[in-house]
Formats: C-alpha cells, structure tokens, sequence
C-alpha cells in the first residue's frame, strides 16, 4: 500500500491506483479502531462528493466502519457542506466526507472532522494509515448499524434565515459542475434579495467546463458572466465546496487575502476580536485591520489549524491563504459558501461597490521560491534556522510555528519545509518588488549555506 496517501489533512489518492475500494474499506476499519482506542464514540456520519468513484467508494467506507463496529449515518451524495451541516447538528462523534477537494476527476480521497467539527491533525491521519498497514482492527462483538439522511433543506433553509440582504444583490454563482450544486444554487435563491445567475450547475464528475479548483485561469468565465449581467460580484467554487474564489464589479479575480479584508472590515467595525490567520498572509492585514482593534494570530499552514485556533480564541474569522475561511458566527467549519452570503449582506448595507471596498487593501509584492533539499535533512536545516533567526533578532519578529517566519519594517521572509516534496520553500513579501527580491536572495543563500554546512 502506498502510505503516501495518508497526508496532512486527509487521505487522497488516485482511484483505482492508489487508492482502490479494498483499502477504503480499511480506512472504514481502521477509524473504528482508532476511534475505540481513543474513546471518542461509536456515531459517524459520512457523505461523498459527486466523483465517479465517490458511490463505490462510499461504500466500502462504510462497509469497513459498520464492521468495526461504528454506527453510520450516510448523507449520500451531497456537498461539503451538507455532509458537515448534518454531522455537526446531528452531533456525530466523527464526520467523514469522501471527496478529492480541488484535484482532478481521476482522485479521490477522504476527510475526517471530529465533534466539534476540527479536522483530524496530520499525526491522527497517520496513525490510521499504520493501523491500514498492520492490518490490526477493532474486532467487535456487533456489527454497526447504517441509517441515511438529507439535510440539503435544513442546511438551506438554516443560512436563508442566518443572513440578511437588505437591498437587491446580484451574484454569479459558479459550481463549477462539482458538488455545490447540489446545494449552492437552491441556497442563494433562497435567501431574500439575493438574485443569482447561477453557472455550471450540472453535476459532471469530469468537471469538463472548467478545473475543479478556484485558482485564476478557472474563473475567467465567472469573470466574463460578472461583467456580462453587471453583476455586484461572483463566487466560484471548488470541486467539493470548501473553497471560493470571488471576482468583484469589475472583473478582477480577488486573493485570499483580499476576500478576508472584505468580511474582516465589516466583522470588525462592529465588535472588535480576534482574527487568525496563517503564517503565508499578507503582512497587509495586520496593517489594514489595525484601525479596527483587530488581534490577528498568526497560525501554521493548513486549514485544521484555522478551525482549532478559531474555535480556542473564540476569533471572529479565520483565513487560511488558499481560499480557506472560517466564519464561527454561522459554522465552526470551513464551508465556504458563507463568505459569498456574507459579502452579499456587506454590499447591501453600505453604499460602496465591492472593488471600492478592495482598493482600501493595499497589494504588496509577493515571491515564492524553492530550494532542493533531501527529506533526510530539510527538517534539520529549519531547526537550525529558527535557532539562529531567534538569537539573530527581536523575539516579537520571529515566529516559529510553521518553518520559521521574520518580519521587518518593509515586509517578511517565511522559510519552510515542504511536507509533500523535497525542497525548502521561502517565500517574501515586501512594500515594493527590490525589497521582496533582496530579502528573496538573502535568505536562499542563507539556506543554501545551511544546507552546505550540513
């Protein structure tokens, strides 16, 4: 078995390669192992995106789970956020959703969150991985049982009566032909003076109208559908619904960074709080969000982190720079889709367009590069950089959750390891594009005599 596929937030592998029916059905096995283990109950939920391989899938899953004894509620093929909605208000120890996220139609793959809606850490995934290998499964005296449930019309009907659209709003939906719509489209009709376009809603497991993910050069017929109706902005999701892209008035595809100041001024003008995000954001938010009392917290790569930081520090908001977000006032998970319902509400109680909103944010320059280094030392390599980096400058300019990160006046240099690949990443950010490539240059070089040292 390829053990590869056991990853940092999920198991995801190709189907039929690395990951076939026979070893989901371990992975079923193995979580009723780890969950007896670990005393963390015996009732799961689990649902599937609208892949190919997502009904056979789910069904060895749940095959594997009832054999170990868990008692499985299967919410069918539905959205991301369904299949959440439903394990959270159902109070399920585990909820499960089979789904590939952002990668092409031939993957697939499952996710796990636990009761109180926070992903399963990297070291948690692994260990289901090493209970697959060994083959040791919980042998218990009973078989679970398997019950079904749609929860499509609460989850609707539950964000209809959480947001309030004051004026008429005009939204471009795209689903990307992926699981939100099954669920986005009824969702946005359904709640008052929203008025969407809706496209690309046929379910297509091949997503032949455009890639499954959210990046720039899939939304550009989002883009084309906001500037052809006049539309107040669009929203792209991504195959399984946990990410959003969103283009503005004009056209423009926003950052991440850019979305989360949209909500972030609004949250924060009215109750000051806490807003985490990760250590890859822009130096920006800080500097924008000041005004408003905001405490940002700066958290490691990976959107598990976001979700358990948000739920510790009671933040208002949480970002993670890859399209993840975490709004706790509706959901404690990252259920993308009320960042578009939540921008909506925005526009229609002030008088400013979105891009009016988005020019407040400045866009400094950004670079990423890479370093080759081998597994064998490139964790080392950081280790030392963050003992050097912390005795080399002031303690409150160092951060040393994920890779080591430094600030200075005119911008910041992160350095970390890769977890999938070996290279080391560095990545900059500064006022102005000489900065950004001085400190690029400095600190590669820095690495690169690290790694020669060694």
């Amino acid at each position: 078995m390829d053990m590869s596929i056991f990853r940092a937030y999920d198991v995801r592998g190709v189907y039929g390669q690395s990951l076939t029916e026979e070893i989901m059905e371990k992975i079923g096995l193995a979580l009723a192992t780890l969950m007896k283990s670990k005393n963390m109950g015996s009732d799961i939920l689990v649902g599937a995106d609208i892949r190919s391989s997502s009904p056979v899938l789910l069904e060895a899953f749940i095959r594997g789970a009832t054999r170990g004894g868990l008692d499985v509620v299967n919410a069918g093929i539905t959205s991301f956020g369904v299949a959440l909605f439903s394990g959270w208000k159902l109070k399920k120890d585990v909820t499960a959703f089979i789904t590939a996220s952002h990668n092409p139609s031939e993957w697939n793959g499952i996710k796990f969150y636990d009761k109180d809606c926070v992903g399963f850490f990297e070291d948690v995934n692994r260990e289901l991985g090493e209970i697959v290998a060994r083959g040791d499964f919980v042998q218990p005296d009973n078989v679970g049982l398997v019950s079904s449930v749609d929860m499509c019309d609460d989850y609707v009907r539950y964000l209809s009566d959480a947001f309030s659209v004051a004026k008429n709003i005009d939204v471009v939906v795209d689903c990307g032909n992926g699981s939100t719509s099954l669920s986005a489209p009824q969702t946005f009709s359904s709640v008052d003076n929203i008025n969407p376009t809706v496209i690309f809603d046929n379910v297509d497991p091949l997503f032949s109208s455009r890639g499954p993910d959210v990046e720039a050069e899939n939304l550009q017929k989002l883009k084309d559908k906001v500037l052809e109706t006049g539309a107040a902005f669009g929203v792209g999701f991504d195959g399984d619904g946990d990410r959003a892209g969103i283009v503005d008035d004009k056209g423009q595809i926003l950052n991440s960074d850019q979305i989360a100041y949209v909500v972030a001024q609004s949250i924060f003008s009215e109750k000051k709080g806490t807003m985490v995000v990760n250590v890859e954001c822009s130096m920006a938010i800080e500097r924008t969000l000041g005004e408003y009392g905001v405490k940002v917290l700066r958290i490691p790569v990976g959107h598990t982190f976001m979700m358990q930081k948000a739920r510790e520090t009671g933040a208002l908001l949480g970002e993670e720079n890859a399209f993840h977000f975490v709004l706790p006032e509706y959901f404690p998970f990252d259920d993308t889709i009320v960042i578009p319902l939540k921008i909506a509400e925005i526009l229609s109680k002030c008088e400013k367009k979105l891009s009016e909103i988005v020019s407040e944010f400045p866009i400094y320059s950004k670079k990423r590069i890479s370093v080759d280094c081998s597994d064998d030392i490139k964790f080392e390599i950081i280790d030392r950089l963050k003992k050097r980096f912390s005795a080399q400058y002031e303690k409150d300019k160092v951060n040393i959750l994920d890779g080591v990160r430094v600030d200075f006046d005119e911008g910041w240099i992160l350095v970390r390891a890769s977890n999938t690949a070996q290279i080391i990443r560095i990545t900059s950010e500064a006022v102005n594009e000489k900065i950004r490539d001085e400190l690029s240059y400095k600190y590669k070089k820095i690495v690169e005599d690290e790694i020669s040292d060694i």
